[in-house]
């Protein structure tokens, strides 16, 4: 009983977001095999025997810390999608027709992309490593794919849903292409040290992807 309610308590639910939040410092750090309940520990300044108590199964924390990883990095993403549909619906269809808008709209969401991709790499590194190795570890296991799946499917929406402004053949085929692209583009960056990261290279790629999303010449 006691047990139980500790974990409902204030208190013991701040431990719990401890521990999670350095296991996803170690998962960035280490790689799933390199996450053991010493290394959350040491990595949270947390006593061992609290992350042995709230997680006896390793395997679970690393699930829930990959878990609340995927979300956050969905959540940080959510208000740069919102702005760049808002840019989008000012414009009438008839309009979005028009190349001279399409080339405007180009530049201005190569704005917001670059800049909020650059923002992930230089100050969200964590959550791009985390999703690039539960992505690479997801076929060892099913749990974990299933986890990875469910993130895909949560990122590939808003891609749909910018393509279909432009193209209503095949959206979805436009919107896997452009997200393999982008998470590419941060991936590439992320070993780098930040002074070697250039805002103006990640726009100049994200600007080709753009461009041929909206049926521009290059």
């Amino acid at each position: 009983m006691a047990r139980t309610s500790l974990k409902k308590s204030p208190k013991g639910e701040q431990t719990r977001e401890r521990i999670l939040n350095a296991a996803i410092e170690v998962i960035a750090k280490s790689g799933i095999k390199g996450t053991t309940h010493r290394a959350v520990a040491q990595q949270g300044q947390i006593q061992l025997s609290l992350t042995t108590y709230y997680f006896v199964d390793i395997q679970q924390l690393v699930r829930e810390a990959i878990q609340l990883s995927a979300e956050r990095f969905v959540a940080d993403n959510t208000s740069q999608w919102l702005r760049g549909f808002t840019l989008i619906e000012s414009y009438t269809a008839a309009e979005r027709r028009k190349v001279s808008v399409r080339k405007l709209l180009c530049e201005q969401l190569s704005d917001i992309a670059s800049r909020h991709m650059y923002d992930n790499i230089i100050n969200r590194p964590t959550g791009l490593a985390v999703e690039q190795i539960f992505f690479t570890e997801m076929m060892f296991s099913e749990e974990l794919k299933g986890i990875a799946f469910s993130h895909i499917k949560q990122l590939k929406q808003p891609f749909i849903k910018l393509c279909r402004y432009f193209n209503r053949i095949d959206p979805t085929i436009n919107a896997e292409l452009m997200m393999i692209a982008f998470t590419r583009i941060q991936y590439m960056y992320l070993p780098l040290p930040p002074q070697s990261v250039k805002m103006s290279e990640i726009r100049m790629l994200v600007k080709r992807q753009l461009s041929w999303v909206l049926g521009l010449k290059t």
